[in-house]
């Protein structure tokens, strides 16, 4: 089977956690001096990605950890755990940036930001693609549900940047040439980010309940695992098939219907080529049971 390495993923996300770190700070500062509260708003995102890949970082070095008898199947569950808590954290970080937002716009207690809050919007945007950009090569490589739930963490904070970036903009506008509606565009563009956190916390959440709840993969895995079997001489058919990922890894059950006068060796000997094969085709399947039942040749 294909080695799968968290070591490449668990620096990745270290040097990400010190890049969201010296972010959030330099975000801060840009929105408190800069007077944009939609930077603050971001800033405090970001501050929510420091700690959710903390939790993703920890999440890693757990699931790496070689099976032991109390946990025979791995310990990949961190991984769905450590997903479920990026996703809860920024909704709590959401919800507080919209409380945030509504309070400032009801007493009118905003001002117009200016261009060092623009320039930091700026920044942020690149900066946060590139992190989502190589956390997500890296998480999809090694099929790991937290490295790319954090991923998706880094793009929420890119689009949250994107809207700061045109709010800020906006009221800098509104200011200038004395559109008084445009002003609004900086807390109004908080709101919006905040929206757009929420539908990255959903789908995060989503995915990493499938994880908990032992979902079953997508039809076409399983439908790729039935078509590598059948190529096996001898295999009569499928009667069922169940599958499960815990953490990166694959978990694959099934039964083989073989001609009922063959010995308990040819029928192991077919068990076993079919693990070989769906190990070969499938490389994050990690460990097969393949169950012999005796069939009719028709």
């Amino acid at each position: 089977m294909q080695s799968m390495d968290y070591k490449k993923g668990e620096t990745i996300t270290l040097l990400c956690l010190i890049g969201n770190i010296v972010l959030s700070i330099l975000k801060l500062m840009a929105g408190i001096l800069g007077n944009s509260k939609a930077m603050v708003a971001d800033a405090l995102h970001s501050t929510s990605d420091v700690i959710a890949t903390v939790v993703v970082y920890i999440g890693i070095r757990i699931a790496k950890k070689p099976r032991d008898k109390g946990h025979p199947y791995g310990h990949g569950k961190v991984e769905p755990l450590a997903s479920l808590f990026v996703g809860i954290l920024l909704i709590i970080a959401a919800f507080a940036v919209i409380q945030r937002i509504v309070l400032c716009v009801s007493q009118h207690s905003f001002t117009t930001p200016s261009y060092m809050a623009l320039a930091a919007a700026l920044f942020s945007i690149v900066v946060k693609e590139f992190m989502f950009r190589i956390t997500y090569a890296e998480g999809k490589k090694i099929n790991s549900e937290s490295i790319m739930a954090n991923a998706w963490d880094h793009r929420s904070d890119a689009y949250s940047s994107i809207g700061t970036f045109f709010g800020i903009g906006g009221s800098i506008i509104g200011q200038r040439f004395n559109i008084h509606w445009l002003e609004y565009m900086d807390p109004l563009a908080g709101v919006i980010v905040a929206c757009m956190i929420l539908k990255v916390a959903y789908n995060i959440l989503r995915q990493s309940v499938k994880g908990l709840m032992d979902t079953s993969p997508e039809m076409k895995v399983l439908e790729q695992i039935e078509e590598t079997v059948f190529q096996i001489q001898d295999v009569l058919g499928i009667p069922w098939i169940k599958a499960r990922y815990i953490g990166q890894y694959l978990f694959i059950d099934l039964a083989l219907e073989v001609d009922h006068s063959m010995t308990v060796h040819e029928g192991h000997e077919i068990a076993v080529k079919a693990e070989k094969a769906i190990k070969k085709n499938i490389p994050y399947a990690f460990e097969i049971i393949v169950h012999i039942e005796p069939g009719e040749i028709e």
